[in-house]
Order: C-alpha cells, then sequence, then structure tokens
C-alpha cells in the first residue's frame, strides 16, 4: 500500500533529491509582434532590451507613485516574441494595463492556457535531462528559457525556483499532464521526485523569501518595500511610469517599511496583519508566517520600519498585545548550496569513506550521485574511475573517461587513465596513442602557463605604475581636505590592493567616521583588519556595516558583510 509523504518528507525531497507540483495558480501570457521589445521597454521596470532569445528576467509594472500594478517574470523565446510569467490573481491587472497603452504598436497580447509543471530540488536537471532525451540543452540562469519537442509538440522549460532551491518550470499540452509526471518518475528510480502539497509549497516559499500577491504585498505597496527591486528594477534604461519614484529612493535612502524576515522563538505562530510594537511604538507588520522545517523555528515575513532592519538583532516586541521574542533576519532565510558545492561535498565524502571503511560500494554510488549533480566535476569521474578499476570494471572505467574527454577534451587525467586502462587490458596501441596525447597536453599547458605567467608580469608592473600615481593623487586631494571621502576610499583601496593593509587602516577609519552609511567602505575596512589579524575588531565593523547598509538598502555589500560576519563568528575559537 502506497503511503503518502508526510510534509517534512516533501520538504527533505526538495532540499535533497527533487518534487513537483501543478501551478493552478499561475498563468501564462504571450506577448508578440514586432514592436514587442520597444513597447514593454516603455512599460516594464526591467531593461528588455538586454535580453537575447533564450533569456529572461524578474519584472514588475507599477504606476505613477511607484505602487504595485503586476509582478512578473518575463521570458524571450524568439526575436519578437516572449512569454510573461504572472501570479494567476494578478493577470488581468496586468493584461488591462499593457491593453490600455497599446495605440500604434503591433504587439499582440494572449492567455496561454498550458500546464505548469514545477519540478524542484538539486535534482531536477538531472532528472529532466534523463526523461526528455530531446532537450539538448537546459536554460542555466535564473529565468532563462528554452523549447524542445516531444512527439512532435512544442515544450517551454524556464529556470525557475519557487522553493529556494534550483527548479524548472515547464509549459506543456494538458493532455500531458499524467503521461509527463510517469515519466519523471519512472526515468530514474533513484532520483524518483515526490508530489508537493500547497502546506509545504508555502513553507519553501516562505523560506526562500518569495513574497505573494495578496499575502504579502498588493497594490498599496511600493515596488521598493517589497525587497524585489533588487532584481525587478533597471537603474540605468530610459523612461517608465514610475522610474522617478523607485530613483529617488534609491538615491536618497530606503523606504519606511519594508519586507524582511523574523525568527520567532516559541511554539505560536503570530496572526497575518497583526502589528509589531517595542515599547508600544509600531515598528511593523506581520505577514505571512509558517514553521520552518530548515530552521526548526517559527518564521514569518514582515514588514518592518527602517530604524529596526538591521539583521540578526534580538528583539522583545508585541504581536496584537502578546510577548514574543524574535530576531530580525535578511531574507532569505534559507541559502541553498550550488550543485557544484553539493557534487564536491559528495566527492569529498567518498573520499573520506574510503579511506576509513576501506569499501568500494558506498564510495561509489555517492561519486555517481556527485556527477549526476556535476557533469563537469573532472575530480569525480577519476576518483570513480580508479574505484571501478579497482573492481575490475574496466569497460565501466574506460566509457566514464571517454565521457569527461568529450566533455573537456583537455583533461590530462582522463587520457592517462585511459593509457592505464587499456594497458590492462593489454590494448597496448590504443594506450600509447592515450599516453602520447596526454603528454602533448602536459607540454602545451607548460607552454601555455609560461605565455601567462609573463604576461601577468608584465601587466603587474603597469598595475603598479598606476597605482602609485593614484597614491600620488590621493593624497594630493586630502591636504586639501583631509575628510575628503572619496580620496579616503581610493587610497585605502589601493594600500589593500597592494597589500599594505597598516597604510589601508587610517584612510577607511577616516571614511566610516565621517561618512556613517558607506556601506562599501565598512566592507573594506573589515577585510583590512582580518588581514591584519585583528578578528574581534573585525566583526564589530562587520555588525556596525551591517546596520548602516540595512538602513540605506544596500543589498550586495550587506549580504557580503553577512556572509563574511558568519565565516569569521564560525572559526572563532
Amino acid at each position: 500500500m502506497k503511503t503518502t509523504p508526510s510534509p517534512q518528507e516533501e520538504h527533505r525531497y526538495i532540499r535533497e533529491k527533487a518534487g513537483y507540483f501543478f501551478l493552478g495558480d499561475w498563468a501564462l501570457v504571450s506577448v508578440s509582434g514586432p514592436d514587442v521589445f520597444t513597447y514593454l521597454q516603455t512599460q516594464t521596470t526591467n531593461d528588455v532590451t538586454l535580453l537575447k532569445p533564450g533569456q529572461g528576467q524578474s519584472s514588475a509594472i507599477v504606476d505613477r507613485k511607484a505602487r504595485l500594478i503586476a509582478t512578473f517574470s518575463l521570458h524571450r523565446t524568439g526575436e519578437d516574441s516572449s512569454v510573461l510569467l504572472v501570479e494567476s490573481v494578478q493577470k488581468e491587472k496586468l493584461l488591462n494595463h499593457l491593453g490600455a497603452f497599446l495605440f500604434r504598436e503591433d504587439v499582440q497580447l494572449e492567455t496561454l492556457n498550458p500546464a505548469l509543471l514545477a519540478l524542484q530540488g538539486p535534482a531536477s536537471a538531472h532528472i529532466l535531462e534523463r526523461a526528455f532525451p530531446t532537450l539538448e540543452t537546459l536554460p542555466e540562469k535564473p529565468n532563462d528559457v528554452c523549447s524542445f519537442n516531444v512527439d512532435g509538440q512544442p515544450v517551454l522549460a524556464i529556470n525557475k525556483s519557487l522553493t529556494g532551491e534550483e527548479g524548472f518550470l515547464l509549459a506543456l499540452p494538458v493532455q500531458w499532464k499524467e503521461e509527463t509526471v510517469q515519466r519523471l518518475l519512472e526515468t530514474d528510480k533513484e532520483y524518483a521526485p515526490i508530489q508537493v502539497g500547497p502546506h509545504t509549497r508555502e513553507v519553501l516559499r516562505i523560506e526562500a523569501g518569495i513574497p505573494l500577491y495578496g499575502k504579502d504585498m498588493d497594490e498599496k505597496n511600493i515596488l521598493p518595500e517589497t525587497g524585489l527591486e533588487h532584481n525587478s528594477v533597471s537603474y540605468n534604461k530610459g523612461c517608465y511610469i514610475g522610474q522617478e519614484v523607485i530613483a529617488r529612493i534609491k538615491t536618497y535612502g530606503a523606504p519606511n517599511f519594508a519586507l524582511m524576515g523574523l525568527i520567532l522563538e516559541g511554539s505560536v505562530l503570530p496572526v497575518p496583519g497583526c502589528e509589531i510594537r517595542l515599547d508600544s511604538k509600531k515598528i511593523g507588520t506581520i505577514k505571512s508566517s509558517t514553521f520552518s522545517h530548515s530552521l526548526q523555528k517559527n518564521i514569518a515575513l514582515a514588514y518592518i520600519q527602517k530604524d529596526h532592519r538591521s539583521p540578526d538583532i534580538d528583539l522583545e516586541v508585541t504581536l496584537d498585545g502578546t510577548p514574543f521574542k524574535v530576531r530580525t533576519c535578511l531574507l532569505p532565510f534559507y541559502q541553498p548550496q550550488a550543485r557544484k558545492d553539493r557534487s564536491q561535498n559528495l566527492l569529498t565524502r567518498a573520499l573520506k569513506y574510503f579511506k576509513e571503511q576501506e569499501d568500494l560500494e558506498q564510495p561509489i554510488a555517492l561519486l555517481r550521485k556527485a556527477i549526476d549533480l556535476d557533469p563537469k566535476n573532472a575530480p569525480a569521474y577519476e576518483a570513480l574511475g580508479v574505484f571501478l578499476s579497482k573492481q575490475n570494471k574496466l569497460d565501466e572505467a574506460i566509457t566514464l573517461m571517454k565521457r569527461l574527454v568529450e566533455i573537456d577534451p583537455a583533461e590530462i587525467m582522463a587520457h592517462t587513465n585511459l593509457s592505464i586502462y587499456y594497458m590492462k587490458q593489454g590494448r597496448i596501441e590504443e594506450a600509447e596513442q592515450e599516453k602520447a596525447e596526454a603528454t602533448a597536453l602536459q607540454f602545451e599547458r607548460a607552454v601555455s602557463e609560461k605565455i601567462v605567467k609573463k604576461e601577468n608580469l608584465e601587466e603587474a608592473k603597469n598595475t603598479q605604475a598606476e597605482r602609485e600615481q593614484k597614491i600620488s593623487m590621493f593624497k594630493q586631494v586630502l591636504e586639501i581636505d583631509s575628510a575628503d571621502q572619496v580620496a579616503n576610499f581610493g587610497l585605502g583601496s589601493v594600500y589593500f590592493d597592494l597589500e599594505r593593509y597598516e597604510e589601508a587602516l587610517p584612510p577607511l577609519q577616516t571614511v566610516v567616521k565621517h561618512y556613517e552609511d558607506y556601506s562599501a567602505a565598512y566592507v573594506l575596512l573589515a577585510k583590512t583588519l582580518e588581514k591584519l589579524s585583528r578578528p574581534e575588531e573585525a566583526i564589530e565593523v562587520y555588525r556596525t556595516g551591517i546596520a548602516a547598509a540595512s538602513k540605506k538598502g544596500d543589498l550586495m555589500p550587506l549580504k557580503e558583510m553577512q556572509q563574511r560576519l558568519r565565516q569569521l563568528l564560525h572559526t572563532r575559537p
């Protein structure tokens, strides 16, 4: 009797293998015609002119006050064609807006009605490649798209994470729903995905920090409040409706309230919409909340006032009058491992297991999984070939090395191992050919490295001269104004690049003293302190810089400082 997986099991499959679900609450809209991209450029917040066929982007449409009309992703399928992926509750508003501003442009809008199947998890790419042989190359970057045929019918594949993990969305004929699911389940028993229910989908969405229209945002919100502007807005494109407001917020600060995460102590989930108060002052509003299987804590998306948006701060607040202990958190709550990182970890585990147990079966199974996750993991191929040869499975080891040569013809160890395996089989001529190929590649690599080294030395000389010139220029400026922001930061940056860390400290300290919201200066100052083996001081600078960057909305330096702070705290004695 087949048992229904628990929500925890569904969650684990998405995080470790793969799961699937149908997106009945999303829609696909076709936008095509000779004027399609020039028209969309005037309406959307992102720069569609940068897209080539097969590429995509997150985007939005806002009104003149930058309030939300619709959020969606745009995927260019051809020279004059694209599709928009949008939540169903936003579809009519999106179509009404795009239709209302169409005058002479030759653009056609059409609602498509395919079945939308989401396959999510680190093994999703492996499953799709096995299930659909006609799918030559999966789209590698978020929102990229490709089309392939199945039994003569076109299917769209979009690189789309809806759970925080790597994932894909298939747009396919409705009548193929059951057949496609069976294909995914039967292609590879080792990685057969399980169906994920609505509750687990919601947990994964909140862990991934993805706001949902109607629950976490609506037409009352300006785009910068939602956090979506970080990947949905181009600040370099031409005019569009609402641009002035969004640009002004970017230039002069951050919105008063913005979406971030809260980690809550205790077992009680707060009610959506309840007020967050600190010492009787309202500092925010709770939106979506759930129990996180990844953190083993209750979590919530919440709009927080800018003075309290520093991450990793513990607060004692009341939620609709009930006391709660909460910790602020940057979104997303969960950071996935990249496929390459997972593959490398499996390789490390396999080698460690073999060293400790001297058993081959478990390491071989781990290495097969590593190659499935990252088909270009050359060390995993090499290790698997060695282990298979120890079992005298030379034909399989040879096939493996040939596959590695197809992936990277310049991989020396593949040819070297082929030579060894052919020799063991008594195939002397083939062994000598592979040995000669390996020797030739080694010689070519040595020559190439020598040329590169010479070029690097010449470039280093030129760079050194340029840096010395910059040092002189910055010092001249500082003789006039010792607190000049640009000159101090520039001087500190040059000294840091030259590894003259003691000299880099004073100008960088001057910057953060006089310009307390200069996020990049905090990053470089803390890195300098790390280089000088002063980790405790670096930790304090990172914390101060994180608070400053949070208030200002500087996402890139904020994430870098958070990552480096975590590393320092993890390695702290």
